[in-house]
């Protein structure tokens, strides 16, 4: 029990244990009151009348707790919880630890898996790292792995091997055209927390964060709309199974719906077709898809690409063969990928909170390992429409404006 004036005591040994109990006392205190990394903890002089110990006992256990990186202060701000946060720091130094059967696990860390259909695909670079971002504020490491996309076997494999090694609980980016995967089935069943990201699995009840994929797609279609067009093809790359296949993505059917649904709000539900797969590569099936498009009213057709590579590589095959948005076609992609702005005519897109997804599932991640209640573990983050010259916005805006002057 820790008594008032132990200061005064000149044993060393004690004065030695009561400032480490004291020590002891904070870590509890910030245990106790849910601080964060960043918070304020309560002064010198308050933390003295709340233990009944002289300054000089508190000042000890602040430089101690200083020293291992657990608080940092700063003259005439205060004293803060530091990062990495609670948790880590009542860790011992090394990441490892022993169970009960021997084997080593790591100590204070989650799992990330993703699935790559495209090597330079900056989605998953910008989602782990929100990742990373809110796992160290709750002072968990991320160890990530990997899988190539449509690997069943690839992605059970890297979900085992996390596993194994002992992590608290994994952030998952599903490959794609599966209602359901070997691997978070796995996780599901035997209660493993597990977040899904980018993309969820229709015929699994997992938590996911994800864009609002429809809401997007509906968004940007409308913006061709009320542009004036309408005659609309959605294409997809040439993947093997064709474009019913590639349905199978939760991502790509909601982007889907969302484009149908903007056409029937508006009157065109004529104009609606099967999504079509391209060789987008190859001049003669993009010169095809030209030829079945055709022009209808007083604008060229208009192209809904799945995502960026798709418009991108369309607009490039084009250029080829003398086609060139705005002029003979409107085409707006989805991503907002680097090379979006960079393109001939740079591309209308949709921008997604890539890092965001990160970060809401990091965060949602560790509370359902903590057994915190969540009020809604299916997000859908908002996204925004970036419009620039390929869908012929500006241009005809300023033609509108000059008619509207004369």
């Amino acid at each position: 029990m820790v008594m008032a004036n132990h200061e005064d005591i000149p044993d060393a040994n004690a004065s030695r244990k009561l400032h480490q109990e004291i020590e002891t006392r904070i870590r509890q205190y910030i245990e106790d009151h849910k601080l964060e990394a960043g918070d304020q903890l309560p002064t010198e002089a308050q933390f003295c009348r709340l233990f009944k110990v002289s300054r000089s006992t508190v000042r000890r256990a602040f430089k101690q707790l200083v020293s291992t990186g657990y608080i940092s202060r700063t003259r005439g701000k205060g004293t803060f919880l530091s990062d990495p946060a609670l948790p880590a720091m009542k860790s011992a130094p090394s990441l490892y630890s022993n169970n009960r059967g021997g084997k080593t696990r790591l100590r204070m860390t989650i799992g990330a898996v993703f699935s790559y259909a495209n090597e330079n695909d900056i989605m998953h670079t910008m989602i782990l790292g929100g990742i990373e971002h809110a796992a160290k504020a709750h002072g968990y490491n991320v160890l990530s792995g990997r899988t190539d996309d449509q690997d069943d076997a690839g992605e059970l494999r890297a979900i085992s091997d996390l596993c194994n090694i002992g992590v608290s609980g994994l952030i998952v980016m599903p490959i794609s055209n599966r209602a359901v995967t070997p691997g978070v089935q796995m996780l599901i069943e035997q209660h493993i927390p597990v977040v899904l990201v980018d993309r969820y699995l229709s015929d699994l009840n997992a938590s996911h964060v994800v864009s609002d994929n429809s809401a997007g797609m509906y968004g940007i279609t409308e913006h061709l709309i009320l542009l004036g067009y309408q005659s609309f093809e959605f294409v997809v790359g040439l993947q093997a199974g064709g474009a019913r296949e590639q349905m199978g993505t939760t991502s790509v059917r909601d982007r889907y719906q969302g484009y149908c649904r903007a056409l029937r709000t508006y009157g065109l539900a004529d104009a609606i077709r099967e999504p079509i797969a391209v060789d987008v590569a190859n001049q003669d099936s993009v010169r095809n898809l030209f030829a079945q498009m055709g022009r209808t009213g007083a604008r060229p057709p208009a192209i809904v690409a799945l995502h960026d590579y798709v418009a991108t590589e369309v607009m490039n095959t084009a250029r080829q063969i003398g086609l060139n948005p705005p002029d003979d076609y409107a085409i707006v992609g989805f991503d907002d990928l680097p090379i979006a702005s960079h393109l001939a005519a740079p591309l209308t897109t949709v921008a997604q909170p890539r890092y965001d997804i990160g970060f809401r599932a990091g965060h949602m991640l560790v509370d359902m390992i903590a057994g915190n209640p969540i009020r809604n573990d299916k997000l859908s983050l908002l996204v925004s429409m970036v419009v620039r010259e390929s869908c012929g916005a500006h241009r005809i805006m300023r033609a509108a404006q000059q008619v509207g002057a004369a």
